[in-house]
């Protein structure tokens, strides 16, 4: 029984919408965009499915589902370990540099240093806001009071990221409230 029997009188069409969907599919996977190449593919696909399970064989139909999630899982897997071990680790789709940032327990250790010092709402403070302390804009939080733009203000406490402040000059009094 010859490809064509098999395929009923819609094999010439099954056989062309087939092959349109896996390059379809190919295109999509090295093309950037919104997936209109693997939406034409997956709508080829059906056609496929559809005109069998009408005009063909069911059972034909069923292969065709088969090997198509049979050359998808192929080429997922191909793909994955390309991208870990082959050609593609090492082009410009993987990330493979070292990204050098500031990590926050060293920005914690410099919230610290602000402790005692003096600063300038930038922002009003209700209760969050920014100030400049130290020539630096940081990000500040008051014990729930509300400290108007421009007021000098006071850090209290550093926790972490988090600042305390007050409004007040070198001599405000220290407290516990907690920050955040």
């Amino acid at each position: 029984m010859s490809l064509y029997e098999l395929l009923g009188p819609t094999a010439a069409a099954t056989i062309a919408l087939f092959i349109i969907a896996l390059v379809m599919f190919f295109i999509e996977l090295f093309t950037p965009g919104v997936g209109i190449a693997g939406a034409t593919g997956l709508l080829s696909l059906v056609a496929v499915v559809v005109m069998q399970l009408g005009w063909g064989q069911p059972r034909v139909a069923l292969y065709i589902i088969a090997i198509s999630l049979l050359i998808i899982i192929l080429g997922l897997v191909w793909i994955i370990r390309s991208l870990q071990r082959g050609r593609l680790s090492r082009s410009f789709l993987v990330l493979n540099e070292k990204v050098d940032g500031t990590s926050v327990p060293d920005v914690a250790a410099a919230k610290t240093e602000l402790v005692g010092k003096t600063g300038v709402a930038i922002t009003t403070l209700r209760p969050a806001g920014i100030a400049e302390i130290d020539g630096k804009r940081v990000d500040v939080t008051t014990a729930g009071e509300f400290i108007a733009k421009g007021e000098t203000i006071k850090v209290l406490k550093a926790d972490g990221v988090h600042i305390l402040v007050a409004v007040g000059s070198a001599d405000a009094p220290e407290t516990d409230a907690p920050v955040g």
